[in-house]
């Protein structure tokens, strides 16, 4: 019995001495590895949403329902350590099911200007707003709010991997709420 103790008095030592280890090491990498004031970043990235509510028509959708996928270009400044400016293009098209008489395959396209903050390496958060001077497949223009919650893993020097959820909140000519994943990679200009 006390054998078993002292073992796992050990064991429980050197628990804690790694974890303030890692902690310590990954607390100074982390300040080492974020972006820096002056940094420009290019972004790629594909997007669709995956649910969604209509609060102007009391309808829901989801991947049954529809199917768009979005092609996102951006283009991003740090001006100040971490945090970042930018401006992203969206075109979006619809995959399934065909679109209404009326309506084109090419449904989207929006203007986001965007504020992101790398709060934690990998871990990134950003507000975007969007105009989209064409939605649903015509010339509809909507305005739209935007919440991401992402993270963004190195491949190379310059090169990133990202994931990301996003929550768009539009208002002008519906208003909608919904859910949208996103998947990219980003390079450091």
């Amino acid at each position: 019995m006390r054998r078993s103790f002292v073992r796992n008095r050990r064991y429980r030592d050197w628990l804690l001495r790694a974890a303030v280890a890692l902690a310590l090491a990954s607390v100074t990498m982390t300040a080492h590895a974020g972006p820096k004031q002056g940094d420009g970043l290019q972004t790629d990235s594909l997007s669709m949403l995956l649910a969604s509510r209509d609060y102007t028509t009391h309808t829901n959708s989801t991947l049954r329902n529809v199917v768009n996928v979005s092609g996102n270009v951006g283009l991003h400044y740090y001006f100040v350590d971490r945090l970042r400016v930018g401006m992203t293009l969206q075109f979006t098209e619809r995959l399934w099911p065909k679109p209404p008489t009326g309506s084109s395959r090419f449904q989207r396209f929006a203007l986001m200007p965007q504020l992101g903050w790398s709060f934690y390496d990998p871990f990134y958060t950003a507000l975007s707003f969007s105009y989209a001077p064409r939605t649903l497949g015509r010339a509809i223009p909507d305005l739209a709010v935007l919440a991401t919650l992402g993270a963004a893993f190195p491949v190379t020097d310059r090169m990133k991997l990202g994931v990301a959820l996003e929550v768009p909140f539009a208002f002008l000519h519906h208003r909608t709420l919904g859910v949208v994943a996103i998947t990219g990679v980003s390079f450091r200009l």
